[in-house]
């Protein structure tokens, strides 16, 4: 592949920005070229628009929208009642708009596929709904955005049972069901552009799947960053990616600028995963402990908190919230006279 564009013209310039995609739709024409090993003319073409522009003045960014699922929320069990009813009638859900593309309640979505009352994927869907959660740094990153004096939007594919959950977490939301489009679709991003007042290079999307996120972005003329935090992503979406929400929209103030808790943030962000798995082995030793010495219903409940705590194993956002919370009580306790 490298061979191919070298012997074209501008063949170094192409090149080159294979070998580093920092601009996001070099990022994904990138990864596109690796994943299929050929090089179209059209991806060629516009590695060369890519070459282009490469010394233009950054986008002014003037919104930025973050993805929820997997984003700024996650659900603590997942039990995938829309996708249960989905596999009972394949043929009639290829035939029936998606969950996401219109506001329809799990029974009501049953009923279209002409199934019976779903008792057990209701009961799946309200444990689901009980779980839902902010992700640790979720409520730094979006005040950092609007600090910035940028307009902050929701963008999420969705169902209309999540709505309530979310607003109650997050505030006005622009939702798939509610637009009648679901990402990556290109009327998906019109119509988030068009809710936000500004135009499609002036918004950049946030979020944690490549294709929906990034693609669909960048597809519609937009920006993407690619929420990676298992830091696994491959060559060309490393270039677009981050570890960290709070990263999405960087803070350019100086250290000294910064207030001592902000710094505190940063360094446990910018650690995070070994200091999360230091605390995770702790716990789970203690939970272990616990489960040895209990008898009946305490071992019970024992092994029940052991089996949650390995949920989190992965999770490092799980522990930032009592580290921030144990370094600032050292902060306090050191101030004190």
């Amino acid at each position: 592949m490298l061979a191919d564009l070298a012997g074209r013209d501008r063949g170094e310039e192409t090149t080159a920005i294979l070998r580093q995609p920092i601009d996001p739709e070099a990022a994904v024409i990138s990864d596109a070229m690796i994943c299929a090993g050929t090089v179209s003319d059209d991806q060629y073409a516009r590695l060369l628009a890519v070459a282009d522009r490469r010394h233009d003045r950054p986008s002014v960014t003037r919104a930025v929208a973050f993805d929820a699922f997997g984003t700024l929320v996650h659900i603590g069990r997942k039990r995938h009642p829309f996708e249960r009813l989905i596999r009972q009638a394949r043929d009639r859900a290829t035939a029936v708009p998606s969950p996401m593309a219109q506001p329809i309640g799990l029974a009501d979505y049953a009923a279209a596929l002409g199934l019976p009352r779903p008792d057990v994927e209701l009961a799946a869907l309200n444990e689901e709904l009980a779980t839902v959660a902010l992700y640790p740094n979720t409520l730094d990153a979006l005040r950092q955005v609007r600090a910035a004096g940028v307009r902050v939007a929701v963008a999420s594919n969705l169902a209309l049972p999540y709505a309530g959950p979310l607003k109650a977490l997050l505030g006005d939301l622009v939702l798939s069901f509610a637009e009648g489009a679901i990402k990556p679709d290109r009327a998906f991003y019109a119509g988030l552009t068009a809710k936000l007042g500004c135009k499609a290079g002036e918004l950049l999307m946030v979020g944690d799947t490549w294709r929906d996120d990034i693609v669909g972005a960048v597809e519609a003329g937009s920006r993407a960053r690619w929420l990676d935090r298992d830091g696994r992503a491959r060559h060309a979406r490393r270039f677009i990616s981050i570890g960290s929400l709070v990263d999405a929209y960087p803070d350019d103030r100086t250290t000294a600028q910064k207030t001592e808790a902000e710094l505190i943030r940063e360094s446990i962000d910018a650690n995070l995963a070994d200091l999360h798995a230091g605390r995770w082995a702790v716990e789970a030793g203690r939970l272990r402990h616990a489960v040895a010495n209990a008898y009946g219903e305490e071992r019970m409940a024992a092994m029940r908190a052991l089996d949650d705590h390995y949920d989190t194993r992965n999770q490092p956002e799980t522990s930032r919230g009592v580290l921030i919370q144990e370094a600032m009580v050292s902060v306090e306790a050191r101030h004190q006279p």
